[in-house]
């Protein structure tokens, strides 16, 4: 009588992926592109893109979860800029890292002259979606166009980042098959963080 292992393939005494983990994924990409749709300050990208490294498929599909979860807090966010006073609402926004009093009085010039299509800049500048969301409210802009255009605005970049991490891990594997997984996620983490470190501090010395 043979026993199968739970939670194990009996023929090579791999452990199976917890059944969860793909919820647990679609969860943490929904709750990270609320939370930088509001305050807080690392893009959803990063998560999803960590997926990719191991999950490519699955990593296209946190990009959609992390969009609803943009859109949600986007539409958090415009409600705040449209009932908060605009000196409050812009105070709040500039405590967040990144974020300064140029690129907020930027964007508000930028919604009022070219309406929600600006969103389109927005992610090839490093300019963070929250402030395109508190401008729409501030200006008293259409909520539903202002969702229509983060479409396009937020998931053309949560894809193309996923896609790159997917495909450079892909590549590191093929060329060398030996690769501790540890240094394919050390690289990664090392990666991000270098990002962040350069940004930040660039923002705050450009604007």
């Amino acid at each position: 009588m043979s026993i199968r292992l739970r939670g194990r393939d009996p023929g090579s005494g791999r452990a199976h992926p917890a059944p969860n983990r793909p919820v647990r994924d679609h969860s943490v990409a929904a709750a990270w592109g609320f939370a930088e749709a509001t305050f807080f300050f690392v893009v959803p990208d990063v998560w999803t893109s960590w997926v990719g490294l191991r999950k490519p498929k699955r990593a296209l599909g946190t990009t959609v979860s992390a969009l609803g979860g943009a859109l949600a807090g986007g539409a958090v966010t415009y409600a705040w800029g449209r009932h908060a006073s605009a000196s409050s609402s812009r105070t709040a926004l500039t405590r967040v890292p990144g974020i300064t009093d140029g690129m907020i009085s930027e964007v508000e010039r930028e919604v009022a002259d070219s309406g929600h299509a600006s969103l389109m800049r927005g992610p090839t500048r490093g300019v963070p979606y929250k402030i395109y969301a508190r401008a729409s409210g501030l200006q008293g802009k259409s909520l539903l166009n202002f969702l229509a255009w983060s479409v396009p605005g937020r998931l053309v970049r949560f894809v193309l980042v996923t896609l790159v991490a997917s495909g450079v891990a892909a590549g590191v594997r093929r060329l060398f098959p030996r690769i501790p997984e540890k240094l394919i996620s050390g690289i990664f983490w090392g990666c991000w963080t270098a990002f962040y470190a350069w940004f930040i501090p660039t923002v705050a010395r450009r604007r």
